[in-house]
């Protein structure tokens, strides 16, 4: 039955538009409800990414700083060597003047 064989063509006319207009929305708010989930799962995937790179970044930079730390133990394993040759030729020269001493006491 259409609006030119129904007994009432302006309420079926209205029906046909109402349900028209139903049927829009609901499409518009499927369409809606789409477009808001995929802008969710972009942001989540962009979320991702970004963690993913802060990740490696840190592992690089932890990495770099393993490294900066090993040199800085053997640097320090050098200073300690070093100090304890000075104070070695320390003792030996005091040891020396002591010596010194007592020979121009006598």
């Amino acid at each position: 039955m259409t609006i030119f064989d129904s007994k009432d063509p302006a309420g079926r006319a209205g029906l046909e538009l109402g349900l028209l207009t139903a049927g829009i929305v609901s499409s518009m708010a499927e369409a809606h409800a789409a477009g808001v989930q995929a802008a969710q799962e972009r942001k989540e995937r962009r979320a991702a990414y970004v963690y993913a790179c802060e990740l490696a970044e840190a592992r690089g930079r932890a990495d770099e700083l393993g490294r900066v730390a090993m040199r800085a133990v053997r640097h320090v394993a050098s200073l300690e060597a070093e100090v304890r040759r000075l104070r070695a030729a320390l003792e030996q020269r005091q040891a020396h003047i002591d010596r010194l001493r007592v020979r121009g006491a006598a």
